[in-house]
């Protein structure tokens, strides 16, 4: 009987954060997949690893996923990466992917599960807290309220379009982009129509938190996340 792919969300960066049915599941796992080929510089491993310390101990399948915008090769990326613990299900063992924040949010599990399914591997989603929740925590703010909207942009597209929709806009993965993020957020900020915070390294150690987009610096980090609300 084949096992199951596990998709394990470990959330932003505290290692509270971990649900306890993360922790059940990477417990009972037989093999643990990491994103990052050195587990000790893997961000995933390092949140679970107060909470789950026999972690240590597991099988452990890991390789970087290199940042490209080139679809053939980021496929054979993936491809590669899956086909590495691919008869390990089918053998029977469980195997548990930890992601950084959700799963279903900008996560390669989503390309590494639709690769099982077509495989017909059975595949469970373990949620975990995201970096936009943990974000608005740390800045003490709430992301909507009444009939709000919230709109999840990636920072790689249109931002100048992308910031008329209405309501609260949450830019993730903005790091590359942040000199030109800013050059939109400050007349706007300065205007009064917007408020801005953001979040690098949520609940970690090394966490900065900046209440205007005129103190983010532009050297950000790939992990942080910026909330926009209305005024």
């Amino acid at each position: 009987m084949a096992g199951v792919l596990l998709g394990i969300g470990v959330g932003p960066g505290d290692p509270e954060m971990l649900t306890l049915k993360a922790v059940k599941a990477i417990k009972e796992a037989d093999v643990i997949c990491l994103p990052r080929a050195d587990k000790d510089k893997c961000r995933a491993y390092q949140i679970t690893l107060p909470v789950v310390p026999e972690i240590k101990y597991k099988k452990t399948i890991s390789m970087d996923f290199e940042m490209t915008r080139d679809e053939d090769h980021l496929k054979e990326i993936h491809e590669e990466f899956y086909n590495k613990y691919k008869q390990l299900v089918l053998d029977g063992y469980n195997l548990a992917f930890l992601t950084i924040g959700d799963p279903t949010v900008y996560s390669t599990f989503g390309y590494i599960m639709k690769l099982a399914k077509k495989d017909g591997i059975e595949v469970e989603i373990i949620n975990g807290i995201t970096s936009f929740c943990g974000s608005a925590a740390s800045a003490g703010i709430v992301l909507s309220e009444a009939e709000e909207n919230i709109h999840i942009i990636s920072g790689q597209g249109n931002i100048e379009d992308e910031l008329k929709l209405p309501g609260t806009k949450i830019i993730m993965k903005s790091g590359k982009y942040i000199s030109e993020i800013k050059e939109k957020l400050i007349p706007l900020e300065e205007a009064g129509k917007i408020s801005v915070n953001a979040v690098i390294d949520c609940g970690m150690e090394t966490e900065e938190i900046f209440t205007s987009a005129m103190t983010i610096p532009d050297d950000s980090k790939y992990m942080m996340t910026i909330i926009i609300k209305e005024k």
